[in-house]
């Protein structure tokens, strides 16, 4: 009966979440969902599956309109960090084991993805499971991220590479 009820609220929560009234709670719906963090603003129009209780967000990070979040495992983002428009994380790889014969070479994986503070995620980017970018960072709109990003970098492509350094000097 108890999980019942909880399911009831948390569909409950969802859908006032993408009612305009009540956008203006959107952050204390999310908390209630389990989102950990203070400060952010998550747009209202995102998709997420999985557990809300595996998204830690810091201050004043932002998740914008049509990102989809696939949270089987531990999503961080830090502080002053936004997701652009469209753009997708993943934590979690399945290719339909045990029914699919790849599932013998490829099998079923999940993955903490960490964001750090004051990164930007261009538009319709791609970041894969297992991934950590680092702090000061730039992603490209239209990368797949497939492997670490170090502090200070910019990149770009498919998969993304570095395409600049930035001075850290600058964010001094």
């Amino acid at each position: 009966m108890i999980n019942i009820l909880q399911r009831f609220r948390f569909k409950l929560y969802k859908t006032l979440l993408r009612l305009p009234f009540f956008s203006r709670y959107a952050q204390t719906f999310y908390a209630m969902l389990g989102v950990s963090g203070n400060g952010y603003r998550i747009s209202a129009k995102i998709t997420l599956i999985g557990n809300y209780k595996f998204l830690e967000l810091g201050n004043q990070t932002e998740i914008n309109t049509g990102c989809f979040l696939l949270v089987k495992d531990k999503i961080s983002i830090g502080d002053n960090s936004t997701l652009a428009y469209q753009t997708t994380i993943l934590t979690s790889a399945n290719p339909n084991g045990p029914h699919n014969k790849l599932s013998i070479i490829y099998p079923k994986m999940t993955a903490p993805v960490i964001i750090g503070h004051d990164t930007w995620i261009g538009a319709r980017a791609i970041i894969l499971p297992g991934v950590r970018i680092g702090n000061y960072s730039i992603v490209a709109a239209g990368s797949v991220v497939n492997s670490d990003i170090p502090d200070y970098t910019v990149v770009a492509g498919i998969p993304a590479k570095v395409v600049k350094t930035l001075d850290p000097k600058i964010f001094e």
